[in-house]
């Protein structure tokens, strides 16, 4: 790591979960251990269908690369490379992916949240 303040991504292990596999890079769980602010990239494979969930606090989402679905509250919306998307607060959301489609995603919380499965 080359300081406290600033990392590559590629320093950053990998939390595997069964659906994805996640970096924090800040957050409770991340390299910078921060309160208010949770960063970091989640990557979904192909034919993958997350958790269904919810959180306290809103998130913004970036697709860094791919393509794919995602279902937030009772909409489905296609995404791809470049696509900003807004999850307000206590919305059930979950990531879709298909057959030669994956994704990769940076997202971003605003208030302590423990991401656990």
């Amino acid at each position: 790591m080359k300081n406290n303040n600033i990392f590559n991504q590629t320093e950053i292990p990998k939390k595997i979960f069964d659906d994805r596999w996640v970096k924090f890079a800040f957050g409770p769980q991340g390299t910078v251990k921060s309160k208010n602010l949770n960063l970091g990239i989640v990557n979904f494979d192909e034919n993958k269908v997350s958790l269904n969930h919810k959180h306290s606090i809103e998130e913004a989402l970036f697709v860094l690369s791919g393509r794919g679905k995602i279902k937030i509250g009772k909409n489905t919306f296609s995404m791809e490379e470049n696509d900003f998307v807004y999850i307000p607060k206590n919305t059930n959301h979950c990531i879709i992916t298909g057959p030669n489609s994956k994704v990769r995603i940076l997202f971003i919380f605003s208030g302590e949240i423990i991401i656990d499965n």
